[in-house]
């Protein structure tokens, strides 16, 4: 990211602006969309939003506007302007051109100023046909219009930390990029890859992309190795034609101050790890119990986003490649996994739910080095997680066994240490530059680090309100610790 430090401002990058975004109506686009609406200050934001599960575009954006996150606004003279700030554009990331229709794109050239892309599917066992579709096909598509707008001061990529799982285990991975390289030490040709990929029969490429990935020795999902491609295509456009930046969040959790402080916006990650230890399902690890677990609070992730692309049009980028930034806290406040996992319990045994609990009642992780002790363990809890969400089927709890299977699929990639990276990943770009560059009358709105020096919040009490956000979202109970996290009634738009 920045090589040249100095101040910034992120109202001053923003204030009045157009700005693009793709996956706004998600847990990270939508942090960003009420960050620059607050505290940026933009004009006018264009939102790339399909239809999805029966409910429209429109629809989808008055969940969004409706929803916690934008909580500070709600009842408020600004809600309005912000309504007239936001305009929905129909598209799909599945279809050519991202689904935008000729008109539209003629209408956004000449006025949009930043890009934001962040949106992605985070499910993991995508088939590698749809991954590279979402991933790098649309971006690629995204990044060949913002080509064309004439006023672009800025392209931002919101990647994964994940994207170099190629490098050796117990790492520490730094913010910059990381080729893929064959045995040989010849560079991957990313292109070359996709197209092959993308041409076999669906099952043969998912034969072949795992394949490729034993060969490269990246040890991740498909979601992780079409990100590290993505990153890689997108630098061939850093600077000729606009600045590129990319984030690189990990396990994105809950806010941690603002804008609705526990908050909960996603069940991957750290969320999986909650809701499978209050269901009462999460007993038993296999990873390294004191590597740091990789962690970062969804308001952080956002602001480091925000921050970035302001520090980049006020000229302070990298003129080698991309910027890029980890949202990340392995290095600069780490969290181990047993620490995690222990304050997680403690919190639910002093506040448990009242229903969908189907443990003991202990709230235990047991840790093994014994990988074959685990596997045991595994398919047991397999049998009697699939056995418990058929139960509930049957009963007509059909969100409480989909939350159960959600659940068990995050615990099964969190507690197997057979697939154990360990890679840490250094902010110090964030830091040493970002954190220091932003002008001081922001920094209580633009969090960019998180140490209880910075914010006053501890891992221990940010944990809690993890937990106490996910009670209250996921198990519709009220929590110990009060939260202003219900949504609002909403005129149509």
């Amino acid at each position: 990211m920045p090589q040249q430090t100095g101040q910034y401002s992120v109202r001053e990058a923003f204030e009045g602006s157009t700005v693009l975004i793709t996956g706004a109506t998600g847990y990270i686009g939508g942090l960003v969309l009420e960050q620059l609406l607050r505290v940026g200050e933009i004009g006018k934001a264009y939102l790339v939003i399909r239809t999805k599960k029966g409910e429209s575009q429109q629809q989808r954006l008055k969940t969004l506007l409706s929803g916690p996150v934008f909580r500070l606004h709600h009842g408020t003279d600004s809600f309005h302007q912000i309504m007239g700030k936001v305009e929905v554009i129909p598209g799909d990331l599945a279809q050519p051109q991202c689904g935008i229709s000729a008109d539209n794109q003629k209408r956004l050239l000449p006025q949009v100023q930043y890009v934001i892309h962040a949106a992605a599917s985070i499910q993991f066992d995508n088939p590698i046909h749809t991954d590279l579709t979402l991933s790098y096909v649309a971006t690629k598509a995204i990044a060949d219009f913002a080509a064309k707008m004439k006023k672009l001061r800025c392209f931002m990529y919101v990647s994964t930390a994940y994207s170099n799982a190629h490098l050796k285990q117990y790492s520490t991975v730094m913010e910059q990029l990381y080729p893929l390289r064959e045995q040989d030490g010849q560079e991957v040709d990313h292109a070359a890859i996709v197209d092959r990929l993308l041409a076999m029969p669906v099952d043969e490429a998912q034969r072949e992309v795992q394949s490729v990935m034993k060969r490269l020795n990246f040890n991740h999902t498909n979601y992780g190795f079409c990100k590290n491609l993505t990153e890689h295509m997108l630098a061939g456009y850093h600077l000729n034609p606009f600045p590129v930046c990319i984030s690189r969040p990990v396990s994105v959790g809950c806010v941690a101050k603002g804008p609705c402080p526990g908050y909960v916006g996603n069940t991957s990650g750290a969320t999986g790890i909650i809701l499978s230890i209050a269901c009462g399902i999460g007993t038993f690890q296999s990873r390294t119990p004191d590597v740091p677990y990789t962690l970062v609070p969804g308001d952080v992730a956002s602001s480091i986003i925000v921050a970035s692309m302001a520090a980049t049009a006020a000229g302070q980028g990298s003129q080698q490649g991309p910027n890029i930034t980890h949202s990340c806290t392995s290095c600069s406040n780490p969290l181990p996994l047993r620490q995690l996992t222990d304050h997680i319990c403690q919190y639910y045994r002093q506040d448990p739910p009242s229903k969908d609990q189907f443990g003991d009642g202990k709230y235990e992780v047991h840790w093994t080095q014994d990988l074959e002790e685990y596997e045991r363990w595994w398919q047991k809890g397999t049998t009697h997680t699939q056995q418990l969400a058929r139960q509930l089927e049957e009963e007509g709890r059909t969100k409480s066994a989909a939350r159960v299977r959600t659940a068990w699929k995050v615990w099964r990639t969190w507690s197997n240490g057979g697939s154990e990276t360990g890679l840490r990943f250094d902010d110090s770009v964030v830091q040493k530059q970002l954190a220091p560059g932003l002008v001081d009358r922001e920094k209580g709105d633009v969090l960019l680090t998180f140490t209880p020096e910075a914010t006053g919040v501890s891992w221990p009490a940010y944990v809690d309100l993890y937990c106490a956000g996910a009670k209250q979202l996921f198990f519709h109970e009220k929590p110990k610790v009060p939260l202003q996290l219900e949504p609002v009634t909403m005129p149509s738009l």
